[in-house]
């Protein structure tokens, strides 16, 4: 039996390799749900409400801020991944070096961002400083979680195998991502908080870098360079339909968990501070994380593309119904957490799949082109799930800008055409990711499910 054998069915060695998404989940967490609603309500506090103008300039560059950070991360990706796949061993390993040198730099910026000197008397002082610090810890990211992912398909040999521990990976990212957004909830009141928050992730990386063990044989390295590596990646037959999966899933995650906290708050409660509208974004954590291990099932019986097909188709109705809060006779509460904790059941399996199908993917590489090139499939996929986030946030910002976020406020679209809902632009995030998420499933279609798993069943005959 190999090495590569035994980790892959020792759960404690799954464990240690998840525990790295443990803290970075709760790091992001507390930085997507939160980011966009501490600068709206905290920093620009003063200034938001003052006209329509105002409001329409800082979410839409708030989400240019934001957007530049994702920008850096999928130019990022890319290098990194290269590199680590050229990278053939050091002392510490062929890939943990990059966890040692990015971990302290995540944690860093993740503070900065929220340590803001000032609230704003202007406008363009705390977006300029919400860029350079959130571009910064993007990079940092990139280059560490790119790297971290690579691992998956190195020490786990059976696509049943990258499928369990994509599900532990997951676990722990939606225990820390519930552990994020019920701390960093607390960001709008003591920004301190973020400084536990990046210690915590910093501590579990360093757990998985002392915790697991890579394989020593490394297969020889591919020489391309970084133009012609993306080049061969980007022609590998069954990655192109995998990415309208993976990068319209992303764009539909980034803008429904953004938006729930300002949902809560201005549709729910008519803008009134209340505590539980930050903690929404987590509900649908209650459902996805009790459906992991049903999930993992569900998808070794009906396979992955199925499974994959049937979520989304799922998830893009029940973030369509959003639109309905506030607007059918019913307690507008209740009506978001049932839609949100619905949207847990296909939310699982969406999760666990990435990581197990872009696995099996490298595995089709690899036969085709004779070299493994994990990294380069992570970073690649990278490059264009986190553009597309970018954009995303982007588009999130302008449509809040444009149709309003702030309950009795003037929208700009409400000084054109009176009596027009204020909000009408939280409203209007659920029905427009739903259609982000249709486009996805309608590239994802052609994915050859049946060439990528023959791929793989070659390689473990090897």
């Amino acid at each position: 039996m190999t090495q590569n054998q035994i980790f892959s069915t020792s759960w404690p060695r799954k464990i240690s390799y998840s525990i790295a998404t443990f803290g970075s989940a709760a790091v992001g967490g507390t930085l997507t749900t939160f980011a966009f609603f501490f600068y709206k309500e905290v920093v620009y506090k003063d200034l938001i409400g003052v006209s329509a103008e105002n409001q329409f300039w800082i979410l839409t560059l708030l989400g240019t801020a934001l957007a530049i950070g994702w920008w850096i991360q999928a130019l990022m990706n890319p290098v990194a991944g290269w590199l680590s796949d050229k990278l053939v061993s050091t002392r510490f390993g062929r890939r943990k070096p990059w966890l040692l040198l990015g971990s302290p730099v995540i944690a860093i910026s993740f503070i900065a961002i929220f340590m803001i000197p000032a609230p704003a008397t202007d406008i363009f002082f705390p977006i300029v400083w919400l860029a350079v610090f959130n571009g910064i810890y993007n990079a940092a990211y990139a280059a560490t979680f790119v790297v971290y992912l690579a691992v998956i398909p190195e020490i786990c040999q059976t696509p049943e195998e990258r499928t369990s521990i994509s599900t532990y990976r997951q676990g722990f990212s939606l225990v820390g991502f519930v552990l994020g957004v019920i701390i960093g909830a607390f960001v709008e009141f003591n920004v301190f908080i973020v400084v536990i928050l990046a210690g915590f992730m910093f501590i579990c990386l360093y757990i998985t870098v002392f915790g697991i063990k890579e394989p020593e044989g490394v297969p020889e390295t591919p020489t391309f360079g970084i133009v012609e590596a993306l080049k061969v990646t980007f022609r590998n037959k069954p990655f192109l339909p995998y990415l309208g999966y993976t990068i319209f899933a992303t764009a539909f995650q980034e803008m429904m968990i953004r938006v729930l906290p300002i949902f809560g708050r201005e549709i729910i409660y008519k803008g009134k501070e209340v505590e539980i509208s930050s903690y929404i974004p987590g509900a649908f954590v209650v459902t996805a994380f009790l459906s992991l291990i049903p999930a993992m099932f569900w998808i070794n019986r009906v396979g992955k593309k199925k499974a994959v097909i049937y979520s989304l188709v799922v998830a893009a109705v029940l973030a369509s119904l959003l639109f309905t809060v506030g607007m059918i006779p019913f307690d507008p509460l209740i009506h978001t957490l049932i839609i949100v904790l619905l949207i847990g059941f296909p939310a699982a399996p969406l999760l666990v799949l990435p990581d197990s199908i872009i696995s099996d993917i490298t595995d089709y590489d690899e036969i085709v082109t004779g070299t493994r090139r994990e990294a380069m499939h992570f970073a690649s996929q990278g490059l264009l799930t986190r553009f597309s986030g970018g954009v995303s946030v982007q588009l999130l910002g302008l449509i809040l800008g444009i149709f309003g976020s702030s309950y009795g406020e003037p929208s700009l679209i409400s000084t054109i055409i009176p009596g027009l809902p204020t909000t009408l632009g939280v409203s209007l995030i659920g029905p427009v990711a739903a259609i982000i998420l249709f486009i996805g499933l309608l590239i994802f279609w052609k994915y050859p499910e049946d060439e990528v798993l023959g791929a793989s069943g070659k390689k473990l005959q090897t």
